[in-house]
């Protein structure tokens, strides 16, 4: 080992320290017998972040609260990271700091672990090395010692140009009227889970604008004032308005009956294969007059007219969203398509029911510009509501009724192989309620999915035993309460 130029007290700009040990085989202590001297270890790709973001206080606005990004172009992650600094910066620094974090990111999935002699107690934590690895020096800077005799340390490979080479895009802070005027428009999304992998209670974002202006900042406070970045749109989704009345449809079977016309104000939609339709391809939302969206696929996209196009094959109902199937839906219901521009909000458990006031408006301005709108939304965590109940049947034995269900399940529900749907909930539960028109005569909580309504309940609830009666039957979540229903007459 051989030091170089001792530490001074003059800062340096990070990425360019000086270089404190320059490290070869012959100075690396064996930990353990026939060890290798150091061990390598990279992070996965989907590990590390695809963006970056920043908000903080805009000097050039009046310190309004602004919002940087960078982003990687090609890489099979996605994930984000977030950061709200209480830092007040130029556009063109926090760029900078954006794109720094990031790329010092992926500079650092490379570790190595090693150890050292007792005589190097000059080394610290947040020193730079070179190191020669298999006959190449590499720069690392020490994250963790451990001391017991021999010193083990752990380091991150770093990169000095990330500091000191990076040319951001510079996005100006009030671009010219005539290329991005008016205010986005947006959306406010409470989804079931689309694909089992997402957070189960989180609400999702989408916006859309002509032209787009790159990106589309959704910020949250309990207040109308202290906003916080909640979610970034980075694409515009495409989104309209159904220009037919839409009957309720059968589940869990390709509707070839019902067409569906939808003009388009943003974006545009296309045809897949059958076998891409099974596989989850062209999901989109329509929203009932209660405000609740239904799930539904479409194998068949036909462009009939200007931004209008006449949809076929469909699949209703996906997901569990039988309950916002209405018995028909009138003209002119809202129409999204759920693809990448759809942005999960970033929630926590408590958040859910919590009515919060929302802003949102173009990325590259501030918080205070008049293309930002002002909305209140209450995300009610729809990903956690239980899927309603399946192939209702109803038995009766001495005047006593038995009815019988099948579970479903939110999360890994279609392989076919298994015997059962996994219970994704904390425990088994069930209600039935026993119905007279609209009034609840009596409700049954079980544990397992069937229920007894006796006779002597039955001469109770209507004086006399039904030949026939209408049920409604949920499945019960701890953190949700009632699922979707399932009403039928046994």
């Amino acid at each position: 080992m051989h030091p170089q130029s001792p530490r001074s007290g003059i800062a340096r700009r990070r990425g360019h320290d000086d270089i404190v040990a320059d490290l070869s085989n012959d100075a690396l202590v064996e930990s353990k017998p026939n060890a290798d001297l150091i061990t390598l270890t990279r992070a996965q790709e989907t590990d590390l972040p695809a963006s970056a973001r920043i908000s903080y206080s805009a000097s050039e606005s009046e310190y309004r609260q602004a919002v940087a990004e960078a982003r990687r172009l090609v890489g099979a992650s996605g994930r984000v990271a977030l950061a709200e600094l209480p830092v007040v910066m130029e556009a063109t620094q926090a760029s900078q700091v954006a794109e720094a974090w990031l790329f010092e990111a992926w500079a650092a999935r490379d570790r190595a672990a090693f150890s050292l002699p007792p005589s190097s107690l000059a080394v610290e934590p947040g020193d730079t090395l070179s190191i020669d690895i298999a006959g190449k020096s590499r720069l690392l800077r020490i994250a963790e010692i451990g001391d017991h005799g021999a010193r083990d340390i752990e380091a991150r490979s770093i990169d000095p140009d990330v500091y000191g080479g990076v040319s951001p895009i510079t996005r100006p802070q009030t671009p010219p009227p005539d290329v991005l005027t008016g205010q986005p428009f947006g959306l406010f999304l409470d989804l079931p889970l689309l694909i089992g992998s997402e957070s189960p209670h989180a609400g999702y974002v989408a916006a859309a604008q002509r032209p787009w202006p790159g990106a589309v900042a959704f910020l949250r406070s309990p207040e109308t004032s202290g906003f916080s970045l909640r979610a970034t749109a980075t694409a515009a989704v495409a989104t309209g308005v159904t220009l037919d009345p839409l009957p309720a449809g059968p589940e869990g079977r390709i509707d070839r009956a019902t067409r569906l016309r939808v003009k388009l104000d943003y974006g545009q939609l296309q045809s897949v294969t059958h076998l891409a339709l099974l596989s989850g391809a062209n999901a989109a939302a329509i929203r009932n007059a209660d405000g609740v969206w239904e799930v539904l696929q479409f194998e068949t996209a036909d462009l009939v007219a200007p931004a209008t196009y006449e949809l076929s094959n469909l699949l209703r109902a996906q997901v569990g969203t039988d309950g916002a199937m209405e018995v028909s839906l009138p003209a002119g219901a809202r129409f999204i398509l759920l693809d990448r521009a759809l942005a999960p909000v970033d929630m926590s458990l408590d958040d859910i029911g919590l009515a919060f006031h929302w802003r949102f408006g173009p990325a590259s301005r501030d918080i205070g510009h008049a293309s930002y709108v002002a909305a209140t939304h209450t995300f009610t965590g729809v990903g956690l509501r239980p899927y309603s109940p399946v192939h209702v049947r109803g038995t009766r034995t001495a005047g006593d009724l038995t009815i019988t269900w099948t579970r479903r399940t939110r999360i890994g529900g279609d392989a076919w192989s298994a015997a059962d749907v996994p219970l994704v909930e904390e425990s088994e539960r069930y209600e039935v309620d026993i119905l007279d028109g609209s009034t609840v005569k009596r409700t049954i909580a079980t544990t397992s999915p069937s229920a007894t309504y006796s006779a002597a309940d039955q001469a109770i609830d209507f004086g006399a035993l039904q030949s026939s009666c209408s049920i409604r039957a949920y499945q019960i979540a701890a953190g949700y309460g009632r699922g979707t229903p399932r009403t039928a007459v046994v």
